[in-house]
This record gives C-alpha cells, structure tokens and sequence, in this order.
C-alpha cells in the first residue's frame, strides 16, 4: 500500500512539473578592425534581463540568456564604448556574437 502511493504521488509530481526553459549560451568575441582581441565588458540587456562577461584576450562566454531581443554594449579597458547594437538571440542552444571595437 505504501508503495502504490510513493508511486502515485511520484506521477503526480511529474504531471506537475514547471515548464522547463532551455536558455541559450551566448560566445562572445571582440576584435578591432585590425582583428586584434580587445579585452573589456560585454554587457547584454533586454527583456530577459541583464548579463555581462568580461574578456579575456577578446572572448567571453554568457550562461542561461533567455531568447529574444537584446541590446549589447563594449566597454573597452581603455578608450570610450561601442554604440548599443540590436541583437536577437535564440530560445536555446548557442550563438554566436562578434563586436567590432573601436
């Protein structure tokens, strides 16, 4: 008897279950027009939040983004920030973002 209710309360607990997101890994990589790696701050804003990463020789990597609209912005080190860029990201998987430096 005890066991056909663990088993019964286990099915209803998956039946239950939330909806499971499956967010995106976003790579990021910053060269100037020269193609060299520029290290600085990534920052990634829209209606999923926000995220940021930091470079390490031009690349960088942001977990769990959720997909859709997006705005990203460099800091570089030194020297002044890119103009925002519109960017879509996709509701799971990976992409891919490449930022022109300045």
């Amino acid at each position: 008897m005890i066991r056909a209710v663990a088993i019964v309360v286990c099915a209803l607990g998956l039946l239950m279950t939330s909806e499971v997101r499956a967010d995106t890994v976003v790579h990021v990589r910053v060269r100037n027009a020269e193609n060299q790696a520029v290290d600085g701050r990534v920052e990634l804003s829209g209606d999923g939040g926000r995220f940021t990463c930091t470079t390490n020789q031009g690349s960088c990597t942001i977990r769990s983004v959720p997909g859709g609209r997006y705005t990203v912005v460099f800091k570089p080190k030194s020297g002044s920030a890119t103009a925002p860029k519109k960017v879509m990201i996709p509701p799971d998987g990976s992409a891919d973002l490449l930022i022109a430096a300045k």
